[in-house]
């Protein structure tokens, strides 16, 4: 089943993980949007959360979380793919994605 991103926060996390990517030189693959079935609740359905594999899972965990995304990796039901969600509106703006990546010289899109 083809993966759907239905929101700007979804793309915006998975432009953070492909320029994770880009600069480590780890594959990162997209495997679930707002596509399959998830738990009732799920951020999922919002189209606010995506599940990546990874050759570095725990870096690209690191990454999405230094950008300010919740990320679950290494907790129950999510041993084999790296969920990350904007958990939305909220009260201080984003971390720079640069912080993600000390001494890059990355200036954000």
């Amino acid at each position: 089943m083809p993966v759907r991103l239905t929101s700007l926060e979804a793309i915006r996390i998975l432009d953070v993980a492909e320029i994770w990517a880009a600069r480590t030189g780890h594959e990162v693959r997209l495997v679930s949007g707002n596509d399959h079935v998830h738990i009732r609740g799920s951020a999922h359905y919002e189209g606010r959360a995506v599940d990546f594999h990874s050759t570095d899972p725990d870096g690209l965990a690191a990454a999405l979380r230094t950008a300010g995304y919740r990320v679950l990796w290494r907790v129950r039901g999510h041993y084999g793919h790296v969920h990350a969600e904007d958990e939305g509106p909220r009260a201080s703006p984003r971390p720079s994605l640069a912080a993600a990546w000390p001494g890059s010289a990355f200036m954000g899109r």
